[in-house]
């Protein structure tokens, strides 16, 4: 073979694939640490490199706040495809002032959705482990209730707000999802305690995961 029909054959070009641009996703979420420490987790674990994660900046956000900061967030830049809201329905009294305030939420390029857990995102922590369908809306701190079940003080004895969920996820996500989706067939239409819509994300971000 002559130089020539070298040069000609490394000059072929190879086709290219089609490749999806990747979605950038703004998670905004109440409280300190849990849910943005879940969520970082989770992120690893799916190896998802497009997800930006913001946390109000306010230990003692409120529903309501959560959805003006994503609103806020939003109108700053357009780059993200999806936000999502993540907070607790918990004691809340600006709760159902939240749920109004972002169906109004108009915007161009993203799409805006609420994450609710009732009574808080430690419930969805526990449905990792066993699936409750235990009103714990009946305590005076529903919250501190989810954390006193048998299950969670089971499995998770040294929890707190910073606790590390990387193991929990990589060995019981699947369980978690199984066992939110059984709950929320019954409750979440009918906005009956305890459900939680944090499945609805982590299944999204799952099928994001799979976009190459």
């Amino acid at each position: 073979m002559g130089t020539d029909d070298l040069h000609k054959k490394s000059t072929i070009k190879r086709p290219q694939r089609n490749l999806e641009p990747k979605k950038v996703i703004l998670i905004v979420c109440e409280g300190q640490k849990t849910e943005k420490n879940y969520f970082q987790c989770l992120k690893e674990s799916l190896n998802l490199i497009s997800v930006s994660i913001e946390i109000l900046p306010s230990p003692h956000s409120t529903p309501l706040q959560v959805i003006s900061y994503a609103e806020q967030k939003a109108k700053e830049s357009n780059e993200y495809d999806e936000i999502y809201c993540v907070f607790d329905r918990d004691t809340h009294s600006d709760f159902d002032k939240a749920l109004i305030k972002a169906r109004n939420i108009k915007l161009e390029n993203s799409t805006f959705k609420v994450i609710v857990s009732d009574p808080c995102f430690e419930f969805w922590i526990l449905l990792h482990f066993t699936q409750t369908a235990q009103n714990f809306s009946t305590n005076a701190k529903p919250c501190q209730a989810v954390q006193k079940h048998k299950g969670f003080k089971k499995n998770l004895p040294h929890y707190s707000k910073d606790y590390d969920f990387e193991d929990i996820i990589s060995k019981h996500l699947a369980t978690a999802i199984k066992n939110a989706n059984a709950i929320n067939k019954t409750n979440l239409s009918a906005r009956q305690t305890p459900y939680t819509q944090v499945v609805t994300l982590v299944e999204r971000l799952q099928k994001l995961s799979k976009v190459k």
